[in-house]
């Protein structure tokens, strides 16, 4: 089998050559009643022309359809390389970062891909190649080229992926002793982000990912959920993140989709509750280190959009709302007592082309209380009140 394949692809390589030794040669297509290249056909209906070029009788109309096949079939190969190899870069950067975070020797995974003799190029459609069968030829070889790219690449994604989400949950599982490893928000994103590019594509099996649906640590805590939900444009990856406090009570929880983080929920007291209570109780109020959370909720491009604060039996404390304007820069900060007493409310105005912008910050009366021009591009205000 491997003899006859290797003799036809030399055969073909020599067709190519013949047809091929007047460079100024355009390259025209044949028309076809059976296949166009107007409208997109995929890889599975390409890989199935037999069945119809077999019942087609007229040789030349036959000849057409494989020479169209031929050039689909080279365009798939082509567009599956430059996705799985966009993807196994991914992958092994993802690794990579896993590796250098859990101080790994890196693993070095051994894989192979296929290479061919027979590389596809343009045979003008001809008499002479139609007795041949030129186009037969070129289809029925980039098929098998196909087929045999395929099965390897896949194949390695999965070795690759496999190794990938080992580390995945050696690392949630180390990063529960805040002692031992450094949360990393970012490596968390490229995870998920990663995940979701093989999912879309196709380029792992879904079950590959269902011992992450729940991991726990060594003490019985949850500290990661993956769940796959349908939509019409796809599967979409609902995951959770749960860190916990040294005496084992929960201290986070991050929700993303996609990879992207739309939720923390904080419980205790945290950098955003300590500023809040600061303002609005008087200097004798001492909130237990565990009777309160906070939620804090972003927007798409990572900014957060409004936080709440929550007594533990879910009673409203307050809340800080902030908006942006098209340059993603903060324009509005308000504070809220309750569900919706304005209490402080900060304003910035930028100076287009100087660099700075202006802050000013007002009362619950809508006085203002404080301005100054800030030389920064920071969009987090943080000025205290008088």
């Amino acid at each position: 089998m491997s003899y006859l394949f290797h003799f036809s692809s030399l055969l073909i390589i020599a067709i190519n050559f013949l047809f091929s030794l007047n460079p100024q040669i355009k390259e025209e297509f044949p028309s076809s009643s059976y296949i166009s290249l107007d409208e997109y056909i995929s890889i599975d209906e390409l890989l199935k022309f037999e069945d119809l070029g077999y019942a087609i009788e007229d040789p030349i109309e036959k000849s057409s359809y494989y020479f169209l096949v031929a050039h689909l079939l080279n365009e798939r190969t082509i567009e599956f390389h430059v996705k799985t190899d966009n993807i196994i870069e991914k992958i092994t950067n993802m690794i990579s970062s896993y590796e250098r975070s859990l101080s790994k020797i890196p693993y070095i995974i051994k894989h192979d891909l296929p290479s061919f003799d027979y590389e596809y190029k343009y045979v003008k459609f001809s008499d002479k190649a139609v007795i041949n069968k030129v186009f037969y030829k070129q289809a029925s070889t980039l098929k098998k080229q196909y087929i045999q790219t395929y099965d390897s690449r896949i194949r390695k994604i999965e070795l690759l992926s496999d190794y990938l989400l080992a580390l995945r949950e050696e690392y949630i599982v180390k990063r529960t002793k805040l002692q031992n490893i450094k949360y990393e928000e970012k490596l968390e994103e490229n995870f998920y982000f990663t995940l979701q590019d093989m999912l879309s594509n196709n380029l792992i099996d879904k079950t590959k990912i269902s011992f992450l649906s729940t991991v726990i640590d060594n003490n019985g805590n949850i500290i990661s959920t993956i769940n796959l939900q349908e939509s019409i444009d796809g599967d979409i990856i609902i995951s959770k993140d749960f860190e916990y406090f040294n005496d084992g009570l929960l201290a986070a929880i991050r929700e993303r989709t996609n990879g992207i983080l739309v939720k923390e929920i904080l419980y205790g007291s945290n950098r955003y509750s300590d500023e809040f209570y600061n303002f609005i109780f008087d200097v004798s109020f001492q909130p237990l280190n565990y009777d309160n959370f906070t939620e804090i909720y972003y927007e798409l491009n990572n900014q957060i959009s409004h936080i709440v604060f929550f007594t533990f039996s879910s009673i409203e404390i307050g809340s800080i709302e902030y908006k942006y304007d098209a340059l993603d820069r903060l324009i509005s900060e308000k504070w809220y007592k309750g569900e919706r007493l304005l209490i402080r409310e900060f304003n910035c105005f930028y100076n287009p082309g100087q660099g700075n912008y202006r802050v000013i910050e007002k009362n619950k009366y809508g006085e203002i209380v404080f301005q100054d021009i800030v030389n920064s591009k920071n969009k987090h205000i943080r000025v205290e009140g008088e």
